[in-house]
């Protein structure tokens, strides 16, 4: 397990880096993250590089044991080369220039700005491949944040060209799939391509939209690929190289950004979900989609350590709050944590962004926090070692659909990852583990996949749903599923489209659920009882209607008034061995929690530890040894109330070496890590 801090040497004083290095060790530190910004330290002009100060720093480092994870500084190029290269600089879609300021001010398409980051990537490597002390590289800082994801240069609309033709290879087939006879936008010449820059009212093609997006993320992505390709070919395989995500961040396609790494790393911050109350399972959900992205554990590079603010204070982490929240990442596959910051910065930008230490940069509240969290790390780290969470639940998250819903949201103020939340949300407040994963991914091992919105797919990606059903999977889908091409026209056929035979069901009549309309639910041996709009249901519609027509599926759940009273607006279909659930709206949350109990009862899926009250928290990590498995539960308490519940058989609690069985009463914030007595 690796454990420790981001560190800036280059914000501090020389004769204070000991001290801080001291105290790390102190905190049971073994690792920082070092010069992601600090271009300007290591390049003070053209072709002059100075590395000497890094160079001891590392070396400092070393004598506490330790170790260092380099960032590459491309994430903030230096005035004299934005001054050099002003083409460098973004554009915004009203054709403004995105100046100098902050961070990540370079456009990822300018061919100069690729030069300059293959001269500092190539002489960083250079420098520290042979490093005994160099475990890692992170590749820039939280690519396409602060809104950079999408540039609108002359440098975008070039290669964005260039990509068409080799997606659409003429003009003909891009025009058809587009349809751009529509408005007379057909075009005639490929130089009269453009960018979804301002315009009438913003109605740009779907198709042009769509893809200016996936373009955009190929770019950050191929960007991404050119410093991967330097460190690969001048380090050694045992510097495995990252980048810091940021979970639900979706400008760009994480899946594509995380095939060609390492490790995936995952920037967390808990207290900037702004609702207390649902902290817990957002957080949990970030760390599920990392964790998915490829399949594996996953780093944490930047963990919350205090109020993470720029202008506005967010709340400070309660004493014991950091701790909670550090096992809940490595509960969900973390094996390195790193926090964000060691010391709070007492000028600039981030001087609000609270670190470890406050400005005094004396050890207080927080440090020994963090030292108590790395006395019970080197106890528990072996249990620890090759192990990672194990779910028969999958999630299915599509950054294409996403953008499409984005795009054209279908009601106003609907949001694809909002709704995939409230599905998350069940699980994790049963603690029944979930992995979210791509529609690419292998579906082997899972028992039941949810599939949201799932209005777009890969023909590649609907063969293996069916499969998945027809030998004996369970699939939830709900409204808009199949309603759209790959290129974002809609589909000429009656909906559900290519899920039809899977479902059960056929579509013709739909639309939106206005906010001050209420849609009744009911059973289907309580339709009588919808006697008048003024009845009282057990359940309630929003946002979306199909009026559904079965084509051999059962109905679970019927919408109680309006026109389509008494149609289905949940149903269930026996697929081959499988079974198929569809819902034609968006369920208030009782109708959605005892739709999934049912189905999980169904199919067996308990949680990790039974029994446990509301705001307890229970994830697994397991290690599979031929026949034989270990596991190790991490148990913990989200709630500012004491939490008293009975484990069901005897464990070993790893962090005191004592059996513990019976009644367990747990104080807010409290945390157990639980292993096998035999």
């Amino acid at each position: 397990m690796l454990f420790g801090a981001c560190y800036y040497p280059e914000h501090w004083e020389q004769e204070r880096w000991e001290t801080d290095a001291r105290l790390m060790k102190e905190a049971g530190f073994n690792v920082v993250r070092l010069a992601e910004f600090a271009w300007i330290r290591m390049e003070p002009e053209e072709g002059r590089y100075e590395f000497g100060w890094l160079d001891q720093a590392i070396a400092l480092f070393g004598d506490y044991d330790i170790q260092v994870i380099l960032g590459t500084p491309t994430a903030g190029p230096p005035k004299w080369l934005m001054d050099k290269h002003p083409d460098m600089y973004q554009q915004d879609y009203q054709g403004h220039v995105r100046g100098f300021g902050t961070r990540r001010h370079y456009c990822a398409n300018s061919p100069n700005y690729h030069g300059y980051t293959s001269k500092i990537v190539t002489r960083m490597a250079e420098q520290y491949r042979e490093h005994p002390n160099v475990i890692g590289w992170q590749i820039d800082n939280e690519l396409g944040a602060i809104d950079t994801a999408r540039c609108y240069c002359g440098n975008c609309r070039e290669a964005f060209i260039t990509w068409l033709q080799q997606r659409y290879g003429s003009l003909e087939q891009l025009n058809e799939e587009w349809g751009t006879i529509f408005s007379s936008q057909s075009y005639t010449g490929w130089e009269q391509l453009h960018l979804p820059t301002y315009s009438v009212h913003q109605g740009h093609n779907p198709g042009l939209a769509l893809d200016f997006r996936r373009f955009s993320s190929d770019s950050v992505v191929k960007y991404q690929q050119l410093q991967l390709d330097i460190l690969r070919s001048l380090c050694p395989s045992t510097q495995p190289i990252t980048t810091n995500m940021m979970g639900s961040f979706n400008d760009l396609d994480y899946y594509d950004l995380a095939a060609p790494l390492d490790i995936v790393s995952l920037d967390i911050y808990p207290i900037m979900k702004r609702v207390p109350e649902e902290r817990a399972f957002r957080t949990g959900l970030n760390h599920d989609t990392m964790r998915g992205l490829k399949g594996q554990n996953f780093w944490v590079l930047e963990h919350q350590s205090g109020a993470p603010c720029t202008y506005a204070m967010s709340s400070t982490p309660r004493p014991g709050e950091l701790r909670r929240w550090t096992y809940q990442s490595i509960a969900r596959g973390a094996d390195a944590i790193v926090y964000f910051r060691w010391r709070t910065l007492t000028y600039a930008l981030e001087e609000f962004w609270h670190g470890i230490l406050q400005h005094h940069g004396q050890p207080g509240r927080r440090f020994e926090e963090v030292k108590q969290v790395g006395r019970e790390l080197a106890a528990i780290s072996p249990l620890l070692a090759g192990t990672t969470v194990k779910a028969k639940v999958a999630m299915l998250k599509c950054f294409h659909n996403e953008w499409a819903f984005e795009l054209q949201p279908h009601g106003s103020g609907y949001e694809y990852k909002e709704h995939q939340a409230q599905y998350y949300r069940y699980f994790h407040e049963r603690n029944i583990l979930v992995d979210i994963i791509s529609p690419d991914a292998s579906f082997d091992g899972y028992e039941l996949l949810i599939i949201p919105n799932f209005m777009m797919a890969r023909e590649e990606a609907t063969k293996r749903i069916h499969a998945f059903a027809e030998r004996g999977g369970t699939i939830v889908m709900d409204f808009r599923a199949g309603a759209k091409e790959w290129n974002n026209r809609m589909l000429p056929q009656r909906l559900p489209g290519l899920y039809a035979d899977l479902l059960g069901i056929s579509i013709d009549d739909y639309g939106i659920i206005e906010e001050d309309i209420s849609i009744g639910l009911l059973e289907p041996e309580a339709e009588a009882a919808a006697a008048s709009d003024s009845a009282t249901y057990p359940g309630e519609a929003a946002t979306w209607y199909d009026v559904i027509e079965l084509e051999g599926a059962e109905p679970l759940l019927l919408f109680a008034n309006d026109y389509f009273a008494g149609q289905p607006a949940v149903t269930r279909n026996r697929y081959g061995l499988g079974t198929a659930y569809y819902l034609g709206t968006e369920l208030d949350s009782a109708s959605l929690h005892r739709l999934f109990h049912s189905i999980c009862k169904d199919l067996n899926l308990e949680p990790v530890l039974p029994g446990l009250p509301s705001g307890v928290e229970a994830i697994c990590r397991m290690r599979e040894e031929g026949e034989r498995s270990s596991e190790v539960i991490f148990v913990i308490n989200h709630s500012r109330v004491d939490a008293a519940f009975t484990l069901d058989r005897i464990y070993a609690d790893a962090m005191t070496g004592t059996e513990l069985s019976g009644e367990v009463v747990m104080a807010p914030n409290g945390v157990l890590v639980l292993g096998s007595t035999g």
